[in-house]
């Protein structure tokens, strides 16, 4: 989930941790005393430079690969989550925002924002293999591996472009509200979510029929959406709100509002480890949830403007864009 960089002008949250620890307390085996022990807490453990104006990441964990798209560098940069170092960079169309990767078919797509098209990068070879043209001021895009689909929110056409990604041709249209931006998968109730700006909602699109099943409200100006296929729920931030929304999604409603810190923008789940990272545009910082309770459990100061954001599930490390610092954090999540 990305945006334009005229966006993301934001506009405090709780106590942050840092790059400090947690102390625990315990009895001394030998004095029966309370001793603090430190407990480790999410940190920042790399920092990568990439190209200008990075705004969204996609991962793909079994080739150890993350893409981080340079919205004024017109490219995507290549990293190595190993090394955490950039081992290619790719040119794609004008003002690059959302990305997603389909490791079945090692193809990447780009949004072009200024392009009204969606660039196709073959991981094998890093190079475009196609443009998929969409409709007007693409922001985001997603893609449903099981049902070989991509969907790609139009801002400026109030529409969903629904792409095939074996032949990479567009399916379908869909209508859904005003300002459509951040898009998310629910693979296990085949269904999809995408936030309006401008009205406040959430559509809700049925993968079979391609017929908006749902619309939900959530707070002011709704930008990033990620769902979390075990716990039924999708996160919603809020940008204008300082907070963000909870949905169940077996009943499309908002159960929960968790307060976060300034101007909310992306939202990456990590299933295995019940929680929610949430960059906060307006701040320095992401605000760390427990999706068990819907609380906010730790502050990670990773620097100014971050944006995307992805977690790798097989290392337990978040990747953080930091728009006006060109590069991205790399933040280890394990306590």
């Amino acid at each position: 989930m990305t945006t334009r960089g005229e966006d993301r002008r934001g506009m405090g949250g709780v106590r942050r941790i840092g790059l400090g620890v947690l102390a625990a307390l315990l009895l001394s085996p030998t004095t029966h005393e309370a001793v603090a022990v430190a407990a480790a807490a999410p940190r920042v453990v790399a920092t990568i430079a990439v190209g200008t104006g990075p705004v969204g990441v996609a991962i793909d964990p079994a080739a150890h690969r993350a893409y981080v798209v340079n919205e004024f560098g017109n490219s995507v940069s290549v990293l190595d989550t190993r090394r955490n170092a950039v081992v290619a960079t790719a040119g794609v169309g004008n003002e690059p925002g959302g990305v997603a990767v389909n490791p079945a078919t090692r193809h990447v797509y780009v949004v072009n924002s200024k392009s009204n098209s969606v660039s196709v990068l073959d991981t094998r070879r890093n190079a475009i293999v196609a443009a998929i043209a969409v409709g007007s001021n693409p922001v985001s895009v997603a893609v449903d591996q099981a049902h070989g689909r991509a969907y790609v929110t139009n801002g400026d056409s109030n529409s969903v472009s629904v792409i095939a990604t074996r032949s990479d041709v567009v399916l379908a249209t869909i209508s859904v509200g005003n300002n459509p931006y951040g898009v998310a998968i629910d693979q296990a109730r085949h269904r999809v979510y995408v936030t309006n700006r401008d009205d406040n909602t959430v559509s809700v699109i049925d993968v079979p029929s391609n017929a908006v099943v749902a619309t939900i409200g959530v707070g002011q100006n709704p930008i990033g959406v990620a769902v979390s296929q075990d716990a039924h729920r999708a996160y919603v931030t809020n940008y204008d709100n300082k907070s963000v929304s909870v949905i169940d999604t077996c009943g499309n409603a908002v159960v929960a509002t968790i307060g976060v810190d300034n101007a909310p923008y992306g939202v990456a789940v990590a299933q295995a480890r019940d929680r929610a990272y949430v960059t906060n545009y307006g701040s320095t910082d992401v605000s760390v949830l427990d999706t068990r309770s819907d609380a906010v459990v730790a502050t990670i100061d990773v620097g100014n403007d971050p944006s995307g954001v992805v977690v790798d599930p097989t290392t337990d490390r978040a990747y953080v864009v930091i728009y006006y610092s060109n590069s991205v954090s790399v933040i280890d999540t394990r306590p």
